[in-house]
């Protein structure tokens, strides 16, 4: 494994852990995906900095070059980030599928009910204006 990619998998794991530190402040971040990066941070840091676990890793998986290797990893954590996010994705569209209905369910009501009140005022307008008429004619 190279010197630069060693140098560039510490620099990643580095800005990781500050830009998720940064979003820990501004409290914009969940503690499930605060681990997550923190983890990742770490594999990339364990990486780079003791490439030897990556060349073993590599002839005992039979990979030919350990910077595949360490690609490997990266998309493997990566993929399972998004599986994840996809799966919370489909719970809250399910999530914003029933409350539509409940919100449209309650407006239907509410249409109903106001619906109800303009016709209950309007039927005491014209009670009210036939007993004037009445009135005045009798």
């Amino acid at each position: 494994m190279s010197v630069t990619l060693r140098i560039l998998l510490i620099m990643a794991s580095a800005a990781t852990v500050i830009w998720i530190l940064y979003k820990i402040r501004r409290l914009k971040v969940k503690m499930e995906d605060t681990i997550f990066w923190i983890f990742f941070a770490g594999v990339l840091l364990l990486m780079g900095a003791f490439p030897e676990i990556v060349y073993k890793l590599t002839d005992l998986i039979g990979i030919m070059s350990p910077a595949n290797l360490v690609f490997l990893i990266m998309i493997i954590i990566l993929f399972e980030k998004v599986f994840t996010l996809s799966i919370i994705v489909s719970q809250l569209e399910e999530k914003i599928t029933v409350l539509s209905a409940e919100v449209a369910l309650r407006s239907h009501e509410t249409a109903e009910e106001h619906e109800q009140k303009i016709e209950t005022e309007v039927e005491k307008v014209e009670a009210e204006e036939k007993e004037e008429m009445e009135k005045l004619h009798g």
